[in-house]
């Protein structure tokens, strides 16, 4: 066993995000915990994130609107990833870039964030991750995932970490006044390095009088990853109950309470959509709840066929078969028919929004709805005009 600096934990993460600026939001949070002696990892913790704006750079890291649509926002698993990261050593590949991104979150729900002084993978190794995970033979699937790059993170720091004069200092968050939820929604299940059958296990040693549902949800939600549960995981959630003294009322109640946050993620943005519509019921079966009404589908204005003269705006990063589509070209396509592209949407001056998809919650998109103005997606918009990308 390789001796380590003493330290609480160690707490590896990653963010995808919007992009760069400060007006730019997370997209997705994993967040490893290290034992502090070994740096192996004892704990995963990651979802994608409704960042409430349009996201323009899906050819990054693959994450679009109608991933999301479903997803918590950064307020509603403030509580949970503080619980985490207070008190933590923070490591990160290029740790400044996402310690700020994790502030400036934090700081627009009024909490104080302080990263302290943790340890950068890329500060030691001057190698971005792809290149620094080839020297060391480390694999790296899925990069741009937060997981998967969180997950070779840690790989790496076990490779390069070497006690400095630099002191590693822990984070340091303030008090979150908001509910704790610890529902997520994850764009990777089937490859996770720590089980759903191993992380019930762990629970159950750890009973807590006022935790106890919130340890159950916690299994809960990793058990649900996949939208199914088996006889062993449901044999394994009752025992995990009984170890924390949950009653069945109060496992019934923690279901329930499960199912309406997915609801209410669902009609955060006034829309219920197909895709939303089958998360809600595949879950309400799943966990035999039938005293909970859930919300039908929204009836969106009819997306009528594009027509001569007809006034189109366009919103949100394009990327079709690879090739990014600049506006200018979309602008000139709806001209060459006949049709009048404007700059934004308004309630008089818009007959159509053409979205890189239907899910956006651009400004742009936001007004349509509105206003009722039809929405439709890019490629829907480009078959109307005839013209293929290949």
């Amino acid at each position: 066993m390789i001796e380590r600096i003493s330290t609480p934990r160690f707490i590896v993460f990653d963010c995808e995000t919007t992009g760069f600026g400060k007006h730019d939001r997370i997209v997705e949070i994993a967040a490893l915990t290290l034992d502090p002696k070994t740096l192996e990892p004892t704990d995963e913790y990651d979802t994608l994130i409704n960042p409430e704006r349009d996201i323009s750079n899906a050819g990054v890291h693959g994450i679009t609107a109608s991933m999301v649509e479903a997803a918590p926002t950064f307020s509603e698993v403030a509580a949970t990833l503080a619980r985490r990261l207070h008190g933590a050593i923070l490591v990160a590949h290029n740790l400044s870039f996402d310690a700020r991104m994790l502030g400036q979150e934090f700081a627009r729900i009024g909490v104080e964030f302080n990263g302290g002084a943790g340890f950068c993978t890329l500060k030691v190794t001057r190698e971005k991750l792809n290149a620094a995970c080839r020297r060391y033979g480390i694999t790296l699937n899925h990069q741009h995932r937060a997981l998967a790059d969180a997950r070779a993170t840690a790989s790496l720091a076990r490779e390069v970490f070497v006690a400095t004069d630099t002191e590693l200092v822990s984070a340091n968050l303030g008090y979150v006044r908001l509910p704790l939820n610890v529902r997520t929604l994850r764009r990777e299940s089937s490859d996770a390095e720590i089980s759903e059958m191993a992380r019930i296990v762990s629970l159950s040693y750890f009973p807590c009088a006022d935790e106890a549902v919130l340890h159950y949800l916690d299994a809960l939600d990793w058990v649900l990853d996949d939208g199914y549960i088996d006889d062993d995981e449901r044999a394994a959630m009752k025992e995990l109950a009984s170890n924390l003294g949950i009653t069945v009322e109060q496992c019934h109640q923690a279901h329930r309470s499960y199912l309406s946050s997915i609801i209410a993620a669902a009609e955060r943005d006034g829309i219920v959509t197909e895709s939303e519509k089958r998360l809600i019921e595949n879950v309400a079966n799943v966990l035999d709840i039938t005293d909970v009404t859930l919300p039908d589908v929204t009836q969106l204005s009819a997306s009528s066929s594009l027509q001569y003269g007809m006034r189109i705006c366009f919103t949100g990063e394009v990327i079709v078969n690879g090739r990014k589509l600049e506006r200018d070209f979309l602008q000139e396509k709806a001209a060459i028919v006949g049709m009048q592209p404007v700059r934004d949407v308004t309630k008089k001056g818009c007959d159509m929004l053409v979205a890189a998809d239907i899910s956006s919650q651009s400004g742009k998109a936001r007004k349509a709805r509105n206003y009722g103005i039809p929405i439709i997606e890019v490629t829907e918009f480009l078959n109307e005009v005839g013209t293929d990308i290949a």
